[in-house]
């Protein structure tokens, strides 16, 4: 009889241990299929740590195991941005920047800036000479840099100086690609988390960062596009000029016009000369005509005086001495 409320206790505590664990277990199973809460997803964004999205079943997608890989990286090709400055003494410097145009054309570029300088003498009548100096820079596809480079030599009567440049940023596109798909990441899942704000502040502070976070898109993705137009097209930069001896026209001028453009300054310069004497001696007899005017009038009144006066004094002088 006394074994018997001892196996009816034992009863009882299996029955309440049974129904603790169920209970737990019940509790735990709504908190999990609820899922992480907009405000610990928000730290977790902001932290860097993008969060995988739930699905219905309470699996996050992209475990391993799911049967889905991660998407990795394409290897990308070398970006080199090429730059090119040529010297180069043409026989007519407005048709050589026509024809740097046309090679240009030609290889599917186009001028992007374009100089011409003309020198200030007025009185020369042939446009050839007149025209100096030009500076002509050109975009064609790095594909054709080689052959645009050698086409452009060509036009040159001469090369003077030749500079090229080649600058690798294959490291900074592939940091910038990273980042972009990191900050693409980041940006879905705040749409992710606003969708799911319940509170106006956690609105306006998922989209606060999201708006950060597409401001940082903007400025990673016009880097990129930076980068892609640098090396896809590469620069040249042309400066044209004249040789000396059509610079200063020595084929276009015989010996008897050197003689009579010689003889014309030379007789000029003599013009200047005797004008000057000229000038010089008018001046001085200007200034000369004053004082002798003034000599003049003081002998016509007291010239006659003086003369008799020095007669007198002339006659005086014997009579003394005789005496």
């Amino acid at each position: 009889m006394g074994s018997r409320p001892w196996k009816k206790w034992q009863r009882l505590g299996v029955v309440a241990l049974a129904g603790g664990a169920l209970l737990v277990a019940a509790c735990s199973g709504s908190d999990s299929s609820r899922g992480p809460s907009p405000s610990d997803d928000l730290d977790a964004a902001a932290r860097g740590v993008p969060a995988a999205p739930v699905d219905e079943a309470g699996s996050s997608q992209g475990e391993p195991g799911g049967g889905e890989s991660l998407e990795q990286p394409q290897v990308q090709d070398r970006k080199i941005v090429r730059t090119a400055t040529l010297e180069l003494q043409v026989e007519n410097v407005l048709e050589a920047v026509q024809q740097i145009d046309d090679v240009a054309t030609a290889a599917g570029g186009f001028v992007s800036a374009s100089n011409v300088f003309v020198d200030s003498d007025q009185n020369s009548e042939d446009q050839a000479r007149r025209t100096q100096t030009a500076s002509v820079t050109v975009r064609v596809p790095a594909d054709a840099y080689s052959a645009v480079m050698s086409q452009l030599r060509g036009i040159a009567r001469d090369t003077v100086s030749e500079t090229s440049d080649a600058s690798e940023v294959t490291v900074e596109y592939t940091d910038l690609q990273a980042r972009q798909r990191n900050l693409a990441a980041t940006e879905a899942r705040y749409i992710e988390l606003l969708n799911r704000a319940a509170t106006i502040d956690e609105i306006l502070t998922v989209q606060d960062r999201l708006n950060q976070v597409r401001l940082e898109i903007e400025q990673v993705t016009g880097r990129i596009n930076v980068l892609n137009n640098l090396t896809d097209f590469a620069t040249i930069t042309a400066r044209l000029s004249l040789p000396p001896a059509i610079a200063q026209g020595g084929d276009n001028q015989n010996w008897a016009e050197e003689a009579w453009q010689a003889s014309w300054e030379t007789s000029k310069d003599a013009m200047v000369a005797l004008g000057t004497v000229a000038i010089v001696s008018g001046v001085l007899l200007a200034w000369m005509a004053v004082p002798a005017l003034a000599l003049f009038v003081i002998w016509r009144l007291f010239g006659r005086r003086i003369t008799e006066f020095a007669r007198g004094e002339a006659a005086g002088q014997p009579a003394a001495k005789s005496e």
